[in-house]
């Protein structure tokens, strides 16, 4: 390896590794800002110094830190995806639990109307039981009142 690679390189590890501590620190995980500006620092000492080699290492590390950024952009979106299917999916179980609900309610009515019902019909036989009873009473008093009288008029 070129000794002078060699410097460039390690200073350039040595210049990032405080911005890396500070990222740990502050819990930012972004370190693609720094694999770019690295890249970039490894480009120019290359150019400067005129070694291929160094620029096509800047070159491959530009390359990884751009998919390793695609590579987080599509984690997120298949989060928000995820997400957003399963806001759909908690929204469709409440509208099925909500219909599901309307329905039991709609058969509990039905089932209260039916009885209700069924109550009138019975309420209205008794009704009608009860003035034919009462009517038999009436003839069966009329009856025996006539009787009565007849016999008042034979004595």
């Amino acid at each position: 390896m070129n000794p002078l690679r060699t410097v460039v390189g390690t200073s350039i590890k040595a210049a990032r590794l405080p911005l890396d501590i500070a990222g740990k620190l502050l819990g930012r995980s972004d370190g693609t800002a720094l694999d770019r500006a690295e890249a970039g620092a490894r480009e120019t000492a290359g150019a400067v110094l005129g070694d291929e080699q160094l620029q096509r290492d800047a070159a491959r590390r530009r390359t990884a830190a751009d998919q390793r950024d695609e590579a987080q952009e599509l984690k997120e979106q298949a989060k928000r995806t995820r997400q957003r299917t399963q806001q759909q999916a908690a929204r469709k179980r409440r509208q099925a639990d909500r219909a599901a609900a309307e329905r039991e309610e709609a058969l509990r009515a039905r089932e209260r109307a039916d009885r209700l019902e069924a109550l009138d019909e019975q309420a209205d036989a008794l009704e009608a039981q009860e003035d034919a009873l009462a009517a038999r009473d009436e003839a069966k008093r009329l009856k025996d009142a006539a009787g009565s009288v007849k016999a008042r008029r034979t004595s």
